[in-house]
């Protein structure tokens, strides 16, 4: 039983609480016996708390440390082990203004004034207050015991169809209690939670978010689904969610009539968001499709390659070829765009030879090449009845197989030399390759004829960023998945190159628990893992991550920064690219390493890559007025003067500043440099060159 070296603790909590060192969000988990490891249970509040960036340390029996102005969990099995003077303590903290969650039937809940019904339901699904037509079921039932909460209670979410309470919060003197009516998670859930957007609920309850934060989600993004928003009613949401690069979908602006693309564009850049060309080929346009039926690709049965969304043409076809190029360099000409992805250049289909609907190449170029090649039609393959039959002749298969491996290197080779030519014309373009995995899942190699290590021989040569996207059969793997990944295409592409991930955030089938799609929790813990293995994160897409997901993205990326109490109003930051810290309520002046700090806006200060002493104290911020409010780039270093702000940073496409003035002047490394300044929302933003660089404004 937990004794007096916690409950001692508990009382300490409070007085440390008053001091004035920065109150930053963290949170104390109550662990059960440090000897036996740690339970399923606790791991699940671990990874919850951990997934976006909060601070988080687990107690073991008997002592708790300093828990201040924590969040103080106690999960179910440690809130039945306390004993009576215990919970009276536990709810003495609470009562003085601290902040509990906990879960289920235990002394400690009904300590707090939790009453439990004699009845116990089965429960296998639940609906959540801020996405209640979204279907959450678990993966095993479990049983759960009715309850009623002291009043005044705050419910977000319900139980069965009978709708009764499972998730609330509560005040309790000056303090708050978060309670759950079953546990997050334990052995039955294996590795999910069963409350999703627990983290929301966090928030709410105890008016608190992580401490860091670092707004600059990549998302890939198709205009079609927008068809009646505004070009900067659009820019605008996108910027309030975080978004700062946007990968945007071509094959609606493949034809020269489509003006909406560079209104889009150039509402983007006035908030400071970066937009590439998605490439998705062989899928052109629909025009294209319509107007060229005689270069449509063909599939092994034959009918046109319309597979999913996408109308796929030859690329094998000459005169497809050189008409795509074309039409390719025209329409990055035509933009202001500030890179490109090569998207996904394979063969269809993921679903293999047992899909003849879906297998390609089968175009007349791609057979007739065949055939001289190989000797035989490889249409032969998918015909019973012939003595090729894949089924029969493993070695025609294999040659065939061999053959489309072979092509799809040639298309990469082709369409990533024809990009490199126009960043020849367009010196800042920043070009990117997304390359299907297919080193974890080696089946990708036959099922959609790629070989990565050839194709990531030509991103060196071609200084290609690659991003990697995992296929869907690697989803059920977690995301643990994302450190081999990173860790097989590092050692293609070697330590200087540029390397990223593609998460794909889509349905995945009725039957998957708890949720249909990612979201909430298992959302956060995709992305805040990934950005542990790779440098850069992208998610598909923007239009199907859920609304509510967007509030924790930002703080997610961050995860993998950490911020820790110095004393009395200053914390030490560390970060690999740059973060955001929230400091808090009102105006702050600012110190980094000791120097008058300018990157900050309202509560926030923009911390630059690397280790840093951070300091703050009521007031405004030193300096005077001109200051960096945001800044798309990596943060290398910042610094003011009378008349003039130096921003020192990094960025393979061009940088976007927003300051709080417009400045008169330019320098960059020192130089006169006339640089593109727009009036924004949010001040005045200014586009700086690709690179690493130093760029100083001048108010005069």
């Amino acid at each position: 039983m937990l004794g007096r070296g916690f409950l001692a603790v508990g009382v300490m909590l409070v007085a440390q609480g008053a001091g004035g060192a920065p109150a930053l969000p963290r949170v104390v988990i109550l662990g059960r016996q440090p000897n036996a490891g740690v339970s399923a249970a606790v791991r699940t509040y671990l990874e919850a708390f951990r997934s976006v960036g909060y601070p988080v340390e687990l107690a073991g029996e008997g002592s708790l440390g300093s828990v201040g102005e924590a969040v103080l969990v106690v999960p179910l099995a440690e809130a039945g082990a306390l004993d009576v003077e215990a919970c009276g303590r536990v709810a003495s903290f609470v009562e003085g203004g601290g902040k509990l969650v906990t879960a289920g039937p235990s002394p400690l809940s009904r300590a707090l004034g939790v009453r439990f019904a004699d009845e116990r339901l089965e429960v296998a699904a639940i609906t959540e207050r801020r996405a209640p037509a979204l279907a959450i079921r678990w993966k095993a039932a479990c049983g759960f015991q009715p309850f009623v909460a002291p009043d005044p209670v705050r419910t977000f979410a319900w139980a069965g169809e009978a709708r009764r309470p499972i998730v609330v919060s509560f005040r309790h003197g000056r303090g708050t209690v978060l309670f759950l009516g079953v546990e997050l998670g334990d052995e039955s859930t294996a590795g999910t939670a069963r409350f999703p957007y627990l983290l929301q609920a966090v928030g709410e309850a105890f008016e608190i978010q992580p401490p860091l934060a670092l707004h600059h989600l990549t998302v890939y993004a198709d205009i079609g689904d927008h068809p009646r928003e505004e070009p900067a009613a659009l820019a605008r949401r996108w910027h309030r969610r975080g978004i700062r690069e946007v990968h945007l979908g071509t094959w609606q602006g493949f034809d020269a009539n489509e003006a909406s693309f560079s209104a889009l564009i150039a509402a983007c850049h006035r908030y400071g968001i970066l937009v590439y060309a998605w490439l998705e080929l062989p899928e052109v346009s629909t025009a294209f499709w319509d107007a060229h039926p005689e270069w449509r690709e063909k599939t092994a049965t034959g009918a046109d390659a319309h597979v999913d969304w996408r109308r796929l043409m030859a690329l094998d076809v000459p005169e497809c070829s050189a008409a795509v190029a074309q039409g390719v360099l025209a329409m990055l000409e035509r933009h202001d765009w500030d890179g490109v992805d090569l998207a996904e250049i394979y063969y269809e289909s993921p679903a293999g030879l047992d899909a003849p609907d879906l297998f390609t190449p089968m175009n007349r170029a791609a057979r007739q090449e065949f055939a001289r090649r190989g000797g035989f039609d490889p249409q032969e393959l998918f015909v019973e009845s012939s003595p090729r039959y894949w089924k029969k002749d493993p070695a025609a298969l294999d040659a065939f197989l061999a053959y489309r491996r072979d092509k799809v290197v040639e298309l990469h080779e082709r369409l990533m030399g024809l990009l490199a030519s126009a960043r020849r014309r367009k010196p800042g373009l920043d070009l990117v390759l997304t390359l299907v995995d297919a080193l974890y899942d080696t089946s990708m190699h036959d099922r959609i004829a790629i070989d990565p290590e050839r194709i990531t021989r030509l991103v060196v040569k071609d200084a290609f960023a690659l991003q990697v996207e995992d296929p869907y059969t690697l989803w059920a793997l977690g995301p643990e998945r994302y450190v081999r990944i990173a860790s097989d295409y590092r050692r293609l592409i070697g330590p200087a190159g540029r390397l990223s991930i593609d998460i794909n955030v889509v349905p995945r089938g009725e039957e998957v628990v708890p949720t249909s799609q990612q979201t909430g929790l298992e959302l956060y813990r995709l992305v805040s893992e990934a950005r542990r293995a790779f440098p850069k994160v992208c998610v598909y897409s923007e239009g199907t991550i859920y609304p509510l997901d967007f509030s924790l993205l930002p703080n997610a990326l961050a995860a993998t920064a950490s911020v820790q109490p110095q004393g009395r109003g200053a914390v030490l930051v560390e970060s690999e690219d740059g973060v955001e810290l929230a400091t808090g309520h009102g105006p702050r002046a600012v110190r980094v390493d000791g120097v008058p700090w300018p990157a900050l806006r309202e509560r926030t200060v923009l911390v630059p890559k690397g280790r840093h002493l951070v300091e703050w104290q009521d007031g405004a911020p030193e300096g005077g007025a001109m200051r960096l409010r945001e800044i798309n780039a990596v943060l290398l270093d910042a610094k003011t003067g009378r008349d003039f702000l130096s921003v020192r940073y990094a960025s393979p496409a061009r940088a976007f500043l927003t300051l709080s003035f417009r400045p008169a002047r330019a320098e960059v490394d020192g130089s006169p440099a006339a640089v593109a300044v727009e009036a924004a929302e949010h001040g005045f933003v200014v586009s700086a060159p690709p690179g690493e660089h130093t760029l100083s404004v001048f108010r005069r």
